[in-house]
């Protein structure tokens, strides 16, 4: 049995055994092959392209898994796991997670596997430092909105002198699009392409609402944020604090966004889950004292969902990431995968994966589980995380969906960067959009 699939190296090491312990028939062996996450699309399209047999499972981002499906190049395991297996996906996993493997006519062709959603990492002592109590505020469960927090962020910032208040990834590229914009904009009640109804097509037959109020709104608060008040699109809305956000943001990717909370000169800071279980427990940074420095709060609101004109959109909202598992239709190993499949769906196998890789279990009651609050580092974070993973936006996923990723975020990237007013470059977005959507229509 072969599996490709994007792991930390001790997590690798441990697969097999883990999948043993927790039932997996002692004939089928697992051998996992890894690759950078940038060359796992091009060499699966390649792969299936060529009719090859191995890996006989994928591991499936969530953000492209749809394009594959249209392609039918992944086995429909709707038709080939047994009900029971299929109701417990239906049931237990997330199902955002589960809706991005999923084909037109609803069934399923990828499971769950590594979840990440994202809350608001800060600094939790400089917090208290500065006069405030998490603890006894309910930080950890009770979304605040963005001005609240760009209050805070400038507070602590100022008490402290810190470099910067709030660090994210805003560099040019896909991030934006899938990720860091995606996230704001759905706190704001603003989406590419008219709401959760809309997220996966139909391609040419769906509205582009990226010119909507909510959605210039988001575009203002980043501009507010990041130069303040004096910005001629900034929010007409004092509530909100000025110059929390560096302009430096915009040449960042999830690397020196990330050095500048772990080095000490950032309040709060905006990643997945194993960014900080890799790199926050490190000795070059916070050390054991990781988990009394660095809290977590709920992703802040722009307006709630009862304020949102989309349904399920507003509010504390937290970009979709991960990865799900498919099977490759070539396989000479079919029921074997499929049997391997089965297996990492038990409680046991997440659990143990969880505290082996920092990677979420995909089933969200897990995550209030025994077995996941005491892990020493990340149980901390749960009850923050329960609440993201129940607020969760998944990126518009089409087959044509990175070529309107790469006109999103440079659109956005216009708009925030300053060479455009947000409305002017959401009207071109919008127009480049729907040209996009007419010459592929299905």
């Amino acid at each position: 049995m072969n599996l490709l699939s994007r792991t930390p190296k001790n997590a690798v090491e441990q697969f097999e055994s883990m999948l043993h312990e927790a039932g997996l028939s002692e004939d089928i062996s697992v051998e996992v092959s890894t690759k950078s996450p940038g060359t796992l699309e091009d060499q699966y399209r390649q792969w299936l392209n060529a009719g090859r047999g191995k890996p006989d499972i994928l591991t499936m981002d969530v953000g492209w898994s749809i394009p594959f499906i249209r392609r039918g190049q992944l086995l429909n395991l709707s038709e080939h796991l047994p009900e029971d297996t299929l109701q417990t996906i239906e049931d237990d996993f997330n199902d955002a997670s589960v809706d991005s493997s999923r084909g037109r006519e609803g069934d399923i062709f990828g499971v769950p596997f590594m979840f990440d959603v994202r809350g608001q990492y800060y600094r939790r002592d400089l917090a208290k430092e500065a006069g405030y109590d998490p603890e006894g505020e309910n930080w950890s469960t009770e979304p605040m909105s963005w001005a609240q927090f760009s209050q805070i962020t400038a507070d602590v910032q100022r008490q402290q002198g810190l470099e910067y208040g709030i660090t994210m990834p805003f560099e040019l590229s896909q991030t934006v699009t899938c990720c860091t914009f995606n996230a704001i904009m759905s706190q704001w009640g603003g989406a590419y392409f008219g709401g959760r109804d809309y997220l996966f097509g139909p391609v040419g037959d769906r509205p582009v609402t990226v010119d909507e109020e909510q959605v210039l709104d988001a575009l203002r608060m980043l501009r507010t944020l990041m130069y303040g008040h004096d910005d001629q699109h900034a929010l007409d809305d004092q509530s909100f604090a000025g110059g929390v956000i560096p302009t430096d943001v915009l040449g960042w990717r999830y690397t020196k966004d990330l050095d500048a909370f772990l080095g000490g000169n950032a309040f709060s800071y905006t990643a997945g889950l194993p960014a900080i279980a890799q790199l926050g427990a490190s000795d070059d940074n916070f050390g054991e004292n990781v988990t009394e420095k660095v809290g977590m709060i709920p992703k802040p609101y722009g307006i709630t969902e009862a304020d949102s004109k989309h349904q399920g959109i507003g509010g504390t909202m937290s970009p979709l990431a991960g990865y799900n598992l498919s099977i490759n239709p070539n396989s000479n190993s079919r029921e074997a995968a499929i049997e391997v499949i089965q297996t990492m769906m038990k409680d046991e196998f997440l659990t143990k994966w969880f505290n082996v890789s920092g990677y979420l279990p995909p089933k969200t009651a897990l995550l209030q589980s025994d077995a996941v609050t005491s892990h020493p580092l990340l149980g901390q974070y749960m009850d923050t995380l329960s609440v993201m993973a129940e607020n969760v936006i998944p990126r518009p996923v089409t087959p044509i969906y990175f070529q309107e990723s790469k006109v999103i975020s440079q659109e956005v990237h216009n708009v925030v960067s300053q060479n455009k007013a947000p409305k002017q470059g959401m009207t071109d977005l919008k127009t480049q959009l729907q040209d996009i959507e007419e010459s592929y229509g299905q």
